[in-house]
């Protein structure tokens, strides 16, 4: 359980009691239960970065596919599925692990030369070829199917999982992905981005955050989630754990495994999505209530304002947001009448009127991510870029390494 300490944190009311006693936890990994694969578009002038060239062929019939709306062509590999990634990176070497979930483990991937024409230029050590360093990326291996799902549907899935992330990664806070491969094991791999500083989680509980740094991070989150809206794609599984930091302190958003794509260029409208995914705590009101059809960009808003909570207070508001949750029924009742909710009664006006639009129970009212960013509380924030922010102000919002040797001293 996490120990915390009220000159962390500033906002915290006085009244400590009236909050949630629940710590902030990991939780487990998304359940997969994303839906076909929709072709990723915002509305007419804001075109997604094309995915990569991969034959386009129709989906296989399974439950996967199964959409409150037609599915659209799945992209999708040869027959035998990806390349092999000791054909494709012959000089690859496999670093340390530094994730790992009930789907997936990640480790660190250093290339040497030659290298991929797909690796950013900014990646590219400087110097004479022979001399150059190998370049760290990240490798997602993903877990083979178990026995409830089939190898077509497995299939399905991982092209769906890495032709949203491709198609949205070119982005200052989304994870860049590169490739899909296989490993000697035969497990689907994806190559991306290695963010050094740590997931927000770690960082909440190794890093003593100022109130700016607090807010840098929640602005950056919500950029992240306005870019990936206005791509007519929602995330389903917005938590700590799945915001990274660069070394340099900009948080990305990463894991796409359950993400839904609710609009394309054809759409004017944001088409309902369907079935409960990512961690409870997180989830809207409308997932417990009428999970067979909802607004997935709206369950994004509110999970952002749970993560909000998470990383002013290292706590979750409430274990899930239902009546039978005494946290969650007390919030209703403040929100209901005068707007007294404890968490917030140290916030200034905007900053209680952002954030009640995001914790709307009712999802048709709920604020959406452009309507926070419009906030003038939001706009008053100083988001940094590369750890400065435009009045040469340092944030530490991100893991050094030497932080991340040490254990932390929050944990009891």
């Amino acid at each position: 359980m996490l120990s915390i300490s009220s000159s962390l944190l500033r906002r915290r009311p006085s009244n400590s009691s009236a909050l949630s006693t629940v710590s902030l936890t990991p939780s487990s990994d998304s359940s997969n239960n994303s839906a076909g694969l929709r072709t990723p578009g915002g509305p007419e002038g804001s075109p997604c970065s094309p995915l990569s060239s991969i034959t386009l062929t129709p989906p296989p019939p399974s439950d996967l596919t199964s959409r409150v709306s037609p599915p659209t062509p799945v992209p999708s590999p040869s027959a035998s599925g990806p390349p092999a990634l000791h054909k494709r990176y012959p000089h690859y070497r496999l670093g340390k692990k530094i994730g790992t979930g009930a789907t997936a483990v990640i480790h660190q991937l250093k290339l040497t030369t030659p290298w991929p024409n797909w690796l950013p230029k900014e990646m590219i050590p400087s110097g004479p070829s022979s001399s150059r360093p190998s370049v760290v990326i990240a490798i997602k291996a993903f877990r083979k199917p178990d026995r409830q799902e089939t190898e077509r549907a497995y299939r399905h899935r991982m092209i769906s999982e890495f032709c949203i992330s491709k198609s949205i990664c070119h982005n200052e806070h989304m994870v860049q992905v590169f490739d899909l491969v296989k490993d000697r094991k035969g497990r689907w791999c994806t190559l991306m981005e290695y963010c050094s500083g740590g997931d927000v989680f770690s960082v909440l509980s190794q890093v003593d955050l100022t109130d700016q740094e607090m807010d840098c991070l929640f602005k950056q989150l919500l950029m992240g989630l306005a870019f990936m809206h206005s791509c007519g794609v929602a995330h389903r599984d917005i938590k700590p754990e799945n915001l990274v930091m660069t070394k340099d302190g900009v948080l990305k958003i990463t894991d796409l495994g359950v993400a839904d794509v609710v609009r394309t260029c054809f759409d004017k409208n944001v088409r309902p999505s369907r079935g409960k995914c990512g961690s409870e705590p997180y989830w809207a009101p409308e997932l417990f209530s009428s999970p067979e059809a909802y607004d997935a960009t709206k369950m994004d808003v509110w999970s952002a304002a749970v993560t909000w909570h998470c990383i002013v207070f290292r706590q979750i508001p409430f274990l899930q947001a239902t009546r039978d949750d005494p946290q969650y029924e007390m919030y209703t009742s403040h929100q209901r009448s005068a707007k007294t909710w404890p968490p917030l009664s140290k916030s200034g006006l905007d900053e209680q009127t952002c954030l009640y639009g995001m914790f709307d129970p009712n999802p048709v009212t709920r604020w959406s991510i452009q309507q926070c960013l419009n906030n003038p509380w939001v706009q008053s924030i100083t988001s940094c870029h590369h750890g400065y922010t435009h009045l040469g102000e340092k944030h530490n919002h991100h893991l050094q390494p030497s932080l991340k040797k040490k254990k932390s001293s929050l944990f009891k």
